[in-house]
């Protein structure tokens, strides 16, 4: 049984959030305290703080809760350990983002929308979706029409755009009649296999951050450019789910088709440059990113999901005024690495190595768990594992010279983490949780069981 304590997680504001509490941290900045009282009383959540135990999920045990458990299917891990569609846990799930399918100019003309705003044209009008993997697809495809018969309360989406598929998104978005083509792209694949029970739109993202629209970081990556000005994004977002919305509804049936749309968790960088409530009423669900929030651009290790941040994200659309059962919360299978600079007994706030280099494929729930097994006491040299109260995030680091993870910081999502959103979720009745991605449980779905069980 393991031993409970209790923690104080905060809100913060939307217009307001200042992320000042620094990793390891246990004393929560004053400022978040002041802008608490902005939204409530300090709310008091029970986190279990010891993860050696094994959930105890019997394998007969199918999922019977009330919220959703949303995973991403990637179509890249087909043939894969745990990346088939046979390895998806169907029994413990709700619902299926496929990923991904992207958007794409109709006809020969495939020049890419930073090449056409270069030249000064005009948007094109008529936009069609593909996959990103065809002859995957293809496999993949028929295995889900199989098991939706098996499943069929298993609702399967596609995933339209994802990081490096969203640069067709805003020249796409910017006419009217760009918009209808691109819905009608969507009836007609959602016709074409009847098991598709609606469209995640992972527009990452519209009108950009603070730092403007986002370049290509590779040659495979589209980056996402802004076709015409930021505010154009944030008029035409809303107008794409609105067009999405109407034609699913006209063609399948009012809300017998599913419209949900993926949000960042960054209050002060990214979403505000965003009309969330303008584009709410439109979707089903608003899938809340909330992992991938410490990396490099800190130049120090930090807590890349955690149970204050995820509070502060999902404070920021309720105190909008959008629906609470609407919004899904993020749980990532992997972890996020660091490259320390230097050995450490106590490696919170010391400085890291940029870029670090280490794959976010790699740190899987699996790998994660070897290095856990390997902790010892922080007096001797090796991994070792701790628990940030502060905030609600795990983390682990390796100070052993001779070890070729030497140096390396490791934040991941346990399952106090996990205890502590399941507690904001059941708090403010929100929808559920989104995982980001299910071939990277452990072979027997340890995660997604506890989730299961637990989310009730």
């Amino acid at each position: 049984m393991r031993k409970m304590r209790k923690a104080l997680f905060l809100i913060l504001s939307m217009s307001m959030l200042i992320t000042t509490v620094s990793c390891g941290n246990k004393e929560v900045a004053s400022t978040e305290e002041s802008i608490e009282e902005t939204i409530e009383e300090t709310v008091e959540v029970e986190v279990e703080t010891e993860t050696e135990a094994e959930p105890e999920v019997s394998e007969d045990d199918g999922y019977i809760g009330g919220k959703e458990i949303i995973v991403y299917f990637p179509n890249w891990k087909l043939g894969k350990e745990n990346g088939n569609v046979e390895d998806i846990p169907w029994e413990y799930i709700t619902m299926i983002n496929h990923a991904f399918w992207e958007v794409a100019p109709v006809g020969a003309e495939q020049e890419s929308s930073w090449e056409r705003r270069e030249k000064g044209k005009e948007a094109r009008t008529e936009f069609t979706i593909k996959s990103t993997l065809p002859d995957a697809d293809e496999e993949i495809f028929a295995k889900y029409a199989e098991y939706h018969k098996q499943y069929p309360d298993v609702k399967i989406l596609i995933s339209i755009g994802g990081w490096t598929k969203c640069g067709f998104f805003s020249e796409m978005a910017f006419t009217e009649e760009g918009r209808n083509s691109f819905v009608q792209a969507c009836v007609d694949l959602i016709k074409e296999n009847e098991w598709i029970s609606g469209i995640d739109i992972d527009w990452e993202y519209p009108s950009g951050s603070n730092d403007g629209e986002r370049k290509p970081e590779n040659e495979t990556d589209q980056g996402c450019p802004i076709f015409g000005m930021p505010k154009d994004d944030r008029v035409n977002f809303p107008l794409l789910l609105k067009a999405l919305r109407e034609g699913l509804d006209a063609e399948f049936g009012a809300g017998n088709k599913l419209l949900t749309a993926c949000a960042s968790s960054s209050t002060g960088w990214t979403l505000p440059n965003q009309d969330w409530v303008s584009a709410a009423p439109y979707v089903d669900y608003i899938n809340i990113m909330t992992y991938d929030m410490a990396g490099d651009w800190d130049k120090q290790p930090g807590h890349a999901s955690n149970v204050s941040s995820t509070k502060a994200a999902m404070a920021y659309f309720i105190i909008a005024g959008i629906d609470k059962p609407k919004l899904n919360l993020g749980i990532p299978y992997y972890g996020t690495g660091f490259k320390l600079a230097g050995p450490t007994k106590n490696p919170n706030g010391n400085k890291i190595e940029v870029p670090n280099g280490i794959s976010k494929d790699f740190l899987t729930i699996p790998k994660i768990k070897e290095f856990e097994a390997e902790a010892v006491p922080v007096e001797e040299e090796g991994w070792h594992k701790d628990y940030n109260d502060a905030v609600g995030g795990a983390y682990l680091w390796n100070d052993d010279p001779d070890s070729e993870y030497y140096c390396w910081y490791i934040s991941y999502e346990c399952l106090d983490a996990i205890d502590g959103k399941f507690a904001l979720i059941d708090k403010y009745e929100l929808g559920g949780v989104l995982i980001w991605e299910i071939s990277e449980d452990t072979l027997d779905h340890e995660y997604t069981k506890y989730l299961a069980k637990t989310l009730k």
